[in-house]
């Protein structure tokens, strides 16, 4: 059995449609639970006119704790983690049941999102496109990250390694936190037939988001010093983000000085390599004005992430998580 776990927050506007297509999808032998976090709109009202099981939690602790909760009350062997803020697209259930069943020993299993966002503009595009392209093409479709929005596992393995660390209280890195414990007795793999499509963020969203999530991903780097292959977290975003930053830097100097102006050019170059893959990908189904945006997009968020891990650095030493 399928238990569809799907933790809320005020997200009444996504209700009807997640669910429409949730039902659309459905299978035999599945159920869906909404954990709700202390909603102050009318998500639970929505939520409870569908054949749902609606958990309300009396206090607000994050989606980690939600999903955790939501588990604990499942019946289904596999769990089936969605976002509030998705579509499930047509045979996704289905497919994962299928992976499963075609995979007896497989523990987890992720989903991609859909290269269209739910929300119209630049920025969700871009975001959307970003994310596909850094999951699709992993040796073996073994990936290092876990995504909840989109991602399967088996209860009792769930159980077994802990669960998500609630100490986490928004949406934070608790997916990269589970994924490296998750890698550590077992896989995860990609499967691009189990699909979704999300809402992603504006601008001023995606500046906020890269830079308090870069943080926290430094320092669960420091604990577990190890690096993805697989997402927006894939060494290669690093490496582009170094570059930026660093030019960026560089570029008042770069006007005066001929040897800043030759590692200027050197550190774009390297920036436009580190890119791409992703860079030729949206040229072609995005096209070339799209793709030189989406360039300068990619090179502002560089500078957020590298601002984002200087403050990480050096606030580790009195993170509360670093101390314990």
């Amino acid at each position: 059995m399928i238990s569809i776990i799907i933790p809320t927050y005020n997200a009444q506007r996504f209700m009807p449609g997640l669910l429409d297509s949730i039902f659309k999808n459905k299978i035999a032998d599945m159920e869906v639970i909404i954990v709700d976090d202390c909603s102050k709109d009318d998500t639970v009202k929505t939520a409870k006119s569908y054949p749902v099981k609606v958990i309300e939690l009396e206090k607000n602790g994050g989606p980690a704790r939600a999903r955790n909760v939501g588990v604990d009350a499942a019946k289904g062997d596999i769990i089936f983690f969605l976002d509030s803020d998705v579509l499930v697209l047509e045979g996704t259930i289905k497919e994962v049941e299928n992976y499963f069943m075609r995979n007896p020993s497989a523990k987890c299993v992720i989903g991609v999102c859909d290269t269209e966002p739910l929300n119209k503009g630049f920025v969700p595009k871009y975001m959307a496109m970003f994310e596909y392209i850094h999951l699709i093409g992993t040796s073996g479709n073994k990936v290092s990250v876990f995504a909840p929005r989109c991602g399967a596992i088996k209860k009792d393995f769930f159980q077994s390694i802990g669960a998500y660390n609630e100490s986490y209280k928004g949406a934070d890195v608790e997916d990269f936190e589970l994924a490296r414990r998750i890698n550590k007795t077992d896989s995860i793999f990609l499967d691009k037939q189990i699909i979704v499509r999300h809402q992603f963020a504006n601008f001023k969203q995606a500046v906020r988001n890269y830079f308090k999530r870069a943080v926290m991903w430094v320092h669960l780097f420091f604990k577990e010093k190890k690096l993805d292959n697989a997402g927006p977290t894939a060494p290669s975003n690093g490496i582009a983000a170094i570059c930026a930053f660093l030019s960026f830097m560089l570029l008042p100097f770069a006007v005066f000085l001929s040897t800043a102006k030759y590692v200027f050019i050197f550190l774009l170059l390297i920036f436009l390599l580190s890119n791409i893959k992703w860079w030729n990908f949206m040229r072609r189904d995005a096209g070339l004005v799209f793709s030189i945006k989406a360039l300068f997009l990619n090179y502002m968020l560089g500078i957020d992430i590298m601002l984002a891990a200087i403050y990480a650095v050096l606030i580790f030493p009195f993170s509360k998580r670093a101390i314990t």
